[in-house]
């Protein structure tokens, strides 16, 4: 299981302009130009580099991206498409494009070294799709709107950044919290608004195949905005043999229950016996939006799965007052084997705030989550108690003291796990971001210096900075510089594109 599936975590999707060539090799670039996918699956272009290759092809912020070097986009998932759009710098690369209502063209736009991306916010016709039909649970449609209107979720230069209304900078402060049962290693690290209080642990379930669950509860004061995230579970069911699987049972470390293909019904059966979402049993959400591209992308190295990724809102109250609640979670599904089905929940995490509050702080949110990261040696004491479990060694991890002594024993294998993971993130963020692929409108990605590492941040902001600490501050003023006055060393951040 990777890290990302361990946190259940949804990312964004973004793209490098250009990449620094290595000595002796030929200097790679971009076409011009941000991507971010639809709902249902297409690849619509949102942002253009000023005087780019993009742009002197006559390509125009809102049109659709359909083919790279005559391969459908579809067949392109992750990095591939990246390096499809990539190459070396003064190369051509045919791309297909269809302008909303107009039927498609090939163009041919010659690769260059663009920089980092324009300072200024980018229109987003995602942001505002047309009206939807009426019924609360009919999915979001997301045919982009031939003339963007004004939208402050949006990012415009005509609004404020979205989730932000005071107008001064905003900082985000890196948190984490320790994993006693794993020597106390740093296990979880973050990024939250400031202001914003948070509770964090790992819960290991030491008897079931996903052997540790991140316990993460983010809240903000001032909104009464909370975020907390769900346990991931796997689960197996076979009607074949009368009494061999019982609701509610361990076998094999899934849990045991008949496949529930209804996302509604899924809440209702297993979340709404937690006290986290406890009152949802019964109700029905007023609004489901699905996210097809996250679904293939939960599947995509699991041939015969199908998958479905959603979001339910739900209308609650809270001493009277009208309040929402957002249900994110990813339910797949394996062929039947032997007669045996198997199928799981992941990226899962709920939002709460009183009515109107999540659809203004939705990019906050967003990027919040995803900035939520599992440390390298956190993930290698995962691993190795992964093997210890496939080795039936369950009574041994489930005994805290056992554990612990389990651990200290392999200790010189997981610090060597992970240096290994840590050299393959730091090399390969670019490929896990686009592999990733964002889905989450209003998020964008950029490099922190100090450490090499992918930071996403809410949309629309014009500066971005991080300090030695970790700390990032945003703000919507031009030129604006965190180092007058402060004895920090701030350091600007660098958007990636592609």
């Amino acid at each position: 299981m990777s890290w990302q599936t361990i946190l259940g975590l949804v990312v964004v999707l973004t793209f490098t302009l250009s990449v620094p060539a290595q000595q002796g090799e030929p200097a790679v670039g971009g076409a011009g130009f941000g991507l971010s996918p639809t709902e249902d699956g297409r690849i619509v272009i949102n942002r253009i580099a000023p005087g780019g290759p993009a742009e002197q092809a006559g390509i125009e912020v809102g049109d659709f991206l359909l083919g790279v070097g005559g391969v459908n986009v579809r067949e392109l998932t992750g990095a591939r498409l990246v390096d499809a759009i990539r190459g070396p710098v003064g190369s051509e690369v045919e791309l297909v494009i269809a302008k909303p209502g107009q039927q498609p063209k090939r163009v041919s736009v010659t690769r260059a070294a663009l920089g980092p991306a324009p300072a200024q916010p980018p229109v987003d016709p995602l942001r505002n799709p047309p009206a939807g039909p009426k019924n609360p649970l009919a999915k979001v449609n997301s045919e982009p709107a031939p003339v963007p209107k004004k939208n402050p979720l949006a990012g415009g230069n005509d609004a404020p950044p979205p989730n932000h209304a005071g107008g001064g900078p905003m900082t985000f402060t890196q948190q984490s919290f320790r994993d006693p049962a794993a020597n106390n290693c740093v296990a979880v690290t973050y990024l939250v608004p400031k202001g914003w209080q948070s509770q964090g642990a790992i819960e290991w379930w030491h008897t079931y195949a996903i052997l540790a669950q991140v316990q993460l509860k983010l809240s903000d004061p001032q909104s009464g905005t909370v975020v907390e995230f769900l346990p991931l579970q796997k689960f197996a069911w076979t009607d074949q043999m009368q009494g061999l699987m019982q609701v509610g049972q361990n076998w094999m470390g899934n849990h045991t229950l008949s496949p529930i293909t209804d996302p509604v019904e899924f809440v209702n059966q297993t979340w709404a016996g937690t006290k986290v979402l406890g009152h949802l049993r019964g109700q029905r959400p007023i609004e489901k939006q699905e996210y097809p591209a996250i679904a293939r992308e939960a599947i995509k190295n699991d041939a015969g799965w199908t998958a479905q990724a959603v979001r339910l809102r739900y209308a609650i109250e809270d001493n009277g007052k009208p309040w929402e609640q957002d249900v994110y979670f990813t339910l797949a599904y394996g062929p039947v084997s032997n007669g045996i089905s198997f199928w799981n929940v992941q990226r899962a995490f709920t939002a709460t705030a009183p009515k109107g509050v999540l659809d203004q702080q939705a990019a906050t949110i967003k990027a919040t989550i995803a900035n939520v990261r599992a440390t390298d040696e956190w993930l290698a004491t995962y691993s190795v108690c992964q093997q210890l479990f496939r080795q039936g060694m369950k009574q041994s991890i489930a005994d805290g003291v056992a554990l612990g002594n389990s651990i200290r024993q392999h200790n010189a294998h997981i610090q060597q796990l992970s240096q290994q993971m840590h050299e393959e993130r730091m090399k390969s963020f670019d490929t896990i971001a686009a592999s990733q692929r964002e889905y989450l409108g209003g998020v964008e990605t950029y490099t922190d210096p100090y450490e090499g590492k992918g930071v996403y941040m809410p949309a629309g902001y014009k500066a971005h900075w991080v300090n030695q600490k970790g700390e990032v501050v945003l703000s919507e003023q031009e030129g604006f510089n965190p180092n007058h006055g402060d004895t920090n060393d701030w350091r600007q951040m660098a958007r990636r594109n592609p």
